[in-house]
């Protein structure tokens, strides 16, 4: 049976830590975890701990951290998503789907829990960082450092397998009625390649989760 995982942002050796009030609800009503219990922590930018929970009440659930652990390590590729406003429960989809798959960067409160939780269950000790929303033009003129694409609903010239391989790689995605052709215009003049995936047309939260995926089989730790 696998520890169960918790991410506590002030998790440090020796410490004794609260949970967060959403992983105290998990740990304590769900789980149904009880003194004594031993779990992980991570800190969400890359160390992770053994711990036993000391306290577990309506009040909270507290842990003493007891030694460093091994945490899995990360990509070799570093993923950067940008993905066009999505409606209903769609964007917390995509936001929690692209942490399991190893995203570095995808925006807050709620979506800063759903993607602790994704790390939680995916058993990475990174949590990416959900960056504030940004128009098009700002991010175009936002410098990168490495492979910066652009996702067309339409074949693309030459596929991904095609291009050189990265060690980072922003990928821009959406809106749901495709982008005009003026915006693929500025994107290409700011750098950016457009790339495709494949004949079918798919929604922009399907687009964005298979564009991470081909990424990491290609040049990240899927192949």
């Amino acid at each position: 049976m696998s520890v169960h995982r918790f991410h506590v942002p002030e998790a440090a050796p020796g410490a004794r830590v609260a949970l967060p009030e959403h992983s105290a609800h998990h740990a304590r009503d769900v789980l149904r975890l009880r003194p004594g219990a031993a779990v992980r922590v991570f800190d969400g930018a890359g160390a992770e701990f053994d711990a036993q929970l000391d306290s577990v009440s309506r009040q909270g659930v507290s842990a003493r951290i007891t030694d460093r652990a091994p945490a899995r390590p990360e990509s070799p590729l570093t993923v950067v998503l940008a993905v066009s406003p999505l409606r209903g429960d769609r964007m917390e989809l995509v936001i929690q789907k692209a942490t399991e798959l190893g995203v570095a960067g995808s925006r807050q409160e709620r979506w800063d829990k759903v993607e602790s939780g994704a790390a939680e269950q995916s058993g990475r000790a990174v949590v990416p960082l959900v960056a504030p929303t940004t128009t098009l033009p700002a991010l175009l003129a936002a410098p990168f450092d490495g492979l910066k694409l652009l996702f067309l609903e339409r074949s693309a010239p030459s596929p991904l397998s095609a291009l050189p391989r990265p060690e980072r790689v922003l990928m821009v995605v959406g809106p749901a009625g495709g982008w005009e052709d003026a915006e693929v215009e500025q994107a290409t003049a700011a750098g950016f390649v457009t790339a495709g995936l494949g004949p079918r047309i798919l929604r922009a939260e399907t687009a964005a989760l298979a564009a991470l995926s081909a990424v990491q089989v290609l040049w990240g730790d899927l192949g």
